[in-house]
């Protein structure tokens, strides 16, 4: 997964208000991926990579 799969998962997901990185679900990622047209997280590192930058876009002011 590149990073900016990653980062368009993350934006997807934070418009759907899923902003709590800790209480994802692989679904969740899933379906954010599949709805911002990006590749899926399969791997724990593509995961972790998308709650990152879900992290950085809640703390971002």
């Amino acid at each position: 997964m590149s990073a900016y799969d990653a980062y368009r998962t993350a934006r997807t997901l934070a418009q759907d208000g899923l902003l709590d990185s800790d209480a994802l679900t692989i679904a969740d990622m899933d379906a954010a991926a599949d709805q911002a047209g990006a590749r899926r997280p399969e791997e724990a590192d593509d995961r972790h990579a998308v709650r990152a930058a879900l992290d950085s876009i809640r703390s971002t002011p």
